[in-house]
């Protein structure tokens, strides 16, 4: 059945909407703004007696895919949800470019909206339009003219600004924390000849931000509070998007030059190493695994620390508001003990007798050259197999890498099916997962290794003064490192029992054991080498100190 042909002149009176839409700021400056088009139209629909009824305004929205055309899409939901009486007759939009540069898939949509719908475009600048066979075939003309526009700008642009990220250029909007220098910013202040990219003094704060949460395992939540109080105001959102920005250390990556990580000009924030520690922090790594801390100041042994040693389960604590005393509980037990020590208690509180434990690993001042040297005898001796293992582990990740790799080839050829590829690759992908975290967790340079000795060899001057001297988030994250298992307590007959101790911790034990003199008598004996690495375990022992 032939279609009617229609003219602008069989719409008398209809209801119509409008659609217009700029890109790009430049058009927006250049005569194209949404104001320039939108008057246009309602000159255009003054002269024809059409009636908007609903207008749609695309501001700085690119149409190279239907899909980043967030208003046009706003505009086929409406049609969808209107009724058909009270549809418009046309979409009134200034030019066939600004319906879209898409090609085939906005000739697909304006198509479907006639054969579906009943609704027509028409071009208030040129009169191109849909009502009629001829007239949808010169608009699709129009459309993939469009889209080859665009292709041309494509071939002449896209290799200048692949030469320019190439060399550090980034292109495209700051993050917060940094100002954007160059010639076309818009603020007359930043405007110079050379594009730069500098750290503002919301950077600063976020620099420390970066610290808090790396070396002092603070909360988003006491971050934010923190940032508030220094007058900096984020959202929850921004701020967990921020730790996983690879721009914040100073380099950074764009879909022009794929799977690349690129050196920019500006001051990082934050290093590589530390970026990679914090992606695997947040990950919930058992490597470097403090858990998520929260819970009560009063108690800081739980949650999923405390451990009762007559059912190995781990236990809670509560507040008893009649008797107004903490007690920490065992639910499968169901038996407590009091969190602190009181007058008429036959034994000591829990917290009081965590402290006694801590206090066992008091190492004298005496003693800590002596220490010193055993330990830098062990370290040498771990220190010269690391690169071994770290030979190894490149060397097995480079293979399950090529494993995986192969099979994604055969994948892609279809000579394996879907199921397959899904269970046998994601393997692949945990190994290599595992195996890149113990290689990032392997301990650098003996240098680090000196620092940390002489933080640890203070700390053990006093441990119990020194753990009543953090605050809580420091307590759980020291408790960790002290006893990596958890701390485990009989209800039953209220004592402290031996628990898995950190290496290093051990150790002195061990070197108390065989060095110090008991009475008259002085033992000399040579302490077992043990695979002693102060690695990640020892680590945020230093609690940013």
């Amino acid at each position: 059945m032939k279609r009617k042909e229609y003219t602008i002149l069989d719409f008398y009176g209809a209801i119509v909407w409008s659609y217009t839409r700029v890109s790009s700021k430049e058009q927006f400056m250049n005569n194209g703004s949404i104001r320039s088009q939108v008057k246009r139209i309602k000159e255009f629909t003054e002269k024809h007696h059409l009636i908007i009824s609903e207008e749609f305004d695309a501001e700085y929205e690119s149409s190279k895919r239907i899909n980043t055309q967030k208003t046009l899409n706003e505009l086929i939901n409406a049609i969808k949800k209107t009724p058909a009486s009270k549809r418009p007759k046309i979409i009134l939009i200034w030019s066939p470019s600004r319906f879209g540069r898409a090609g085939s898939e906005h000739i697909e949509l304006f198509v479907s909206l006639r054969r579906k719908y009943n609704v027509f475009l028409y071009s208030v600048s040129t009169g191109d339009n849909t009502f009629t066979e001829r007239n949808e075939n010169e608009f699709s003309t129009q459309l993939l003219q469009a889209q080859k526009e665009n292709f041309s700008r494509q071939d002449v642009i896209i290799p200048g600004m692949k030469d320019a990220i190439e060399k550090g250029t980034f292109l495209g909007r700051a993050p917060r924390g940094y100002n954007h220098f160059g010639p076309r910013v818009t603020d007359p202040l930043k405007v110079q000849a050379k594009q730069e990219i500098k750290l503002n003094s919301e950077g600063l704060l976020l620099k420390e931000a970066f610290r808090l949460k790396l070396y002092k395992n603070y909360t988003d939540k006491e971050i934010l509070d923190w940032l508030l109080l220094e007058g900096l105001n984020i959202p929850k959102q921004s701020l967990n998007a921020m730790w996983s920005k690879l721009f914040y250390t100073g380099y950074f990556t764009n879909s022009l030059v794929p799977g690349v990580e690129i050196k920019g000009h500006w001051e990082p924030i934050i290093t590589k190493k530390e970026y990679k520690l914090l992606q695997t922090k947040m990950s919930n790594s058992n490597q470097i695994g403090i858990p998520k801390i929260n819970g009560k100041t009063s108690t800081p042994l739980v949650p999923k620390f405390l451990i009762c040693d007559d059912c190995d389960n781990t236990m809670t604590s509560y507040f008893n508001k009649r008797k107004e005393i903490y007690y920490y509980k065992c639910g499968k037990c169901n038996k407590t003990a009091n969190a602190n020590t009181r007058s008429k208690s036959l034994n000591d509180g829990l917290n009081q007798q965590f402290i006694k434990a801590i206090d066992s690993f008091k190492f004298s001042k005496p003693f800590h050259n002596l220490f010193s040297k055993q330990l830098e005898k062990i370290i040498d001796t771990e220190m010269s197999n690391l690169s071994e293992k770290k030979r190894i582990l490149k060397t097995e990740i480079t293979e399950l890498q090529k494993n995986y790799d192969d099979m994604e080839y055969r994948f892609a050829l279809g000579k394996i099916s879907d199921d397959i590829f899904e269970k046998h690759g994601l393997k692949l992908k945990i190994k290599i997962d595992e195996k890149t975290k113990q290689l990032l967790n392997l301990p650098s340079k003996k240098s680090n290794h000196q620092k940390l000795l002489k933080i640890f060899l203070k700390i053990a001057e006093n441990p119990s003064e020194f753990y009543k001297s953090l605050n809580y988030n420091d307590k759980r994250v020291f408790q960790n490192i002290v006893f990596p298992e958890g701390f485990k307590f009989s209800l039953k007959n209220k004592e402290c029992r031996t628990s898995k101790v950190n290496m290093i911790f051990d150790l002195t034990n061990s070197f108390k054991a065989n060095y110090i003199s008991k009475k008259e008598k002085t033992q000399i004996q040579n302490i077992p080498e043990s695979c002693l690495v102060a690695g990640t375990g020892l680590e945020p022992v230093t609690f940013g100190l």
